[in-house]
């Protein structure tokens, strides 16, 4: 399991390269890596979901539980963990982007 630093909106962020750049810019490469890592790993079925319907960064950002219920994600449960895990994201991003508002 990959390493994780902690990010400046507390929660954990995979230490990959890639996943440095902001989380709109990531590719399905990167989604999927995220989607293996950390504390709350998703299973490799969910991790094929997302490589078969291209979920890159944006796309991630951008999920539903709808969504995922027709991609296929099983349990009502995992789709709950996952979103969870997305809105952390969303937050990290809004608060990345408000840094580099503030800092110009």
């Amino acid at each position: 399991m990959e390493p994780s630093a902690q990010d400046s909106s507390g929660g954990q962020r995979p230490k990959h390269s890639a996943l440095k750049k902001p989380i709109s810019q990531w590719s399905v490469e990167d989604v999927c890596h995220w989607l293996r890592s950390g504390e709350f790993a998703c299973s490799a079925p969910i991790v094929d979901l997302a490589q078969i319907h291209a979920i890159s960064g944006r796309a991630l950002l951008r999920l539903t539980d709808e969504k995922l219920e027709k991609m296929g994600v099983g349990t009502r449960s995992q789709r709950q963990d996952l979103m969870e895990r997305v809105l952390k994201l969303r937050l990290q991003q809004e608060i990345e982007d408000l840094l580099l508002i503030t800092e110009a």
